[in-house]
């Protein structure tokens, strides 16, 4: 009788251990259908728009099946960490980054051998320098900051002086904006450029610098900062100045903190975007392009999220949608 239950022990034993071999092995099956996703960002903390472009690559990339985690270098200016971040992904054998270059040439040799490990990569925001990544998804900076050019040609009726807070030396996105605004702020007006310094995409920063400038050209009509992030510093330099209501502000961005210092009366205008849709549309198309639903030689290099000009007559319809 012992025997015959010992025997009978073997094979519930043994059924159990095959049992259990064939849930690990659907385990590691599933996990191999599953894209692994690193969203790589600048800081989720002082910068709303890195923040809910980060959420939003990270949840639809979830939602579309995918393992999801956001990394963050930690600053405006963290371009080390970045590539440390980038590496130390290689070696986790991610599937998929998709990241906000900080320095669009110090991740150049991290990408390359991203690439050569197979790892698919979509910059988001900024754009890296080289031909590693699949596709960039932004706002076309130059144009949009060109809309917010105009806007201040037509409120200066053409002519007067300028200051521009430009973000931190080696940004894309920073460039393309301080370069969209003067060059075409100064086309066909006489409107002059008397100052244009970088504020590192940090209040502290633009408060200072703008302060400087402002030492120097006391008597400027309107100052464009390249970023929300950046014009609470600015005003705070108008202010200390003594220039409130004389100095007219445009920003960049539309966050529901720059669009309601529009309704306060503190910037005439801020050409906005849309951190969620680009980072929704970045995580779609890696993981499109690891799934094979995608071919990405189709794929343009640049995709443009859209772009929207507010001021005080469209402040509340905008402040619906705002991040």
């Amino acid at each position: 009788m012992f025997r015959k239950n010992s025997s009978m022990l073997h094979v519930v034993a043994l059924g159990l251990v095959v049992l259990f071999a064939l849930w690990v092995g659907q385990q590691q099956a599933a996990a191999a259908d599953k894209p692994r996703v690193a969203v790589v960002v600048k800081t989720l903390t002082g910068d709303v728009f890195q923040l809910k472009m980060a959420e939003a690559a990270r949840d639809k990339a979830i939602a579309l099946g995918a393992d999801a985690e956001i990394y963050q270098a930690g600053g405006q200016t963290a371009v080390q960490k970045m590539v440390s971040i980038v590496e130390d992904l290689i070696t986790k054998q991610v599937d998929i980054i998709l990241i906000s270059p900080l320095d669009s040439k110090a991740v150049v040799p991290v990408f390359k051998q991203a690439k050569e490990e197979g790892i698919i990569i979509v910059c988001m925001d900024q754009v890296a320098e080289g031909d590693d990544w699949v596709t960039f998804i932004s706002t076309d900076n130059y144009k949009a900051a060109a809309i917010g050019a105009e806007y201040a040609k037509k409120v200066l009726n053409g002519a007067g002086k300028i200051l521009v807070v430009e973000g931190a030396p080696g940004s894309s996105v920073g460039d393309q904006r301080r370069d969209g605004f003067k060059e075409t702020v100064v086309k066909d007006s006489q409107i002059e450029i008397v100052g244009s310094q970088s504020g590192f995409w940090q209040n502290d920063k633009a408060m200072e610098v703008t302060e400087n400038m402002l030492q120097a050209h006391p008597d400027v009509d309107l100052i464009f900062s390249c970023s929300d992030v950046m014009v609470g510093g600015i005003l705070e330099a108008i202010k200390l100045a003594e220039k409130e209501g004389q100095i007219k502000v445009i920003s960049f961005d539309g966050s529901k903190f720059g669009i309601n210092l529009i309704k306060e009366g503190k910037l005439i205008a801020d050409v906005s975007q849309f951190p969620i849709k680009i980072g929704e549309q970045a995580a779609e198309t890696g993981i499109g392009v690891w799934n094979k639903t995608i071919d990405p030689a189709t794929l343009p290099k640049f995709i443009d999220s859209g772009t929207k000009l507010i001021t005080a007559e469209n402040a509340d319809e905008a402040l619906k949608d705002a991040f």
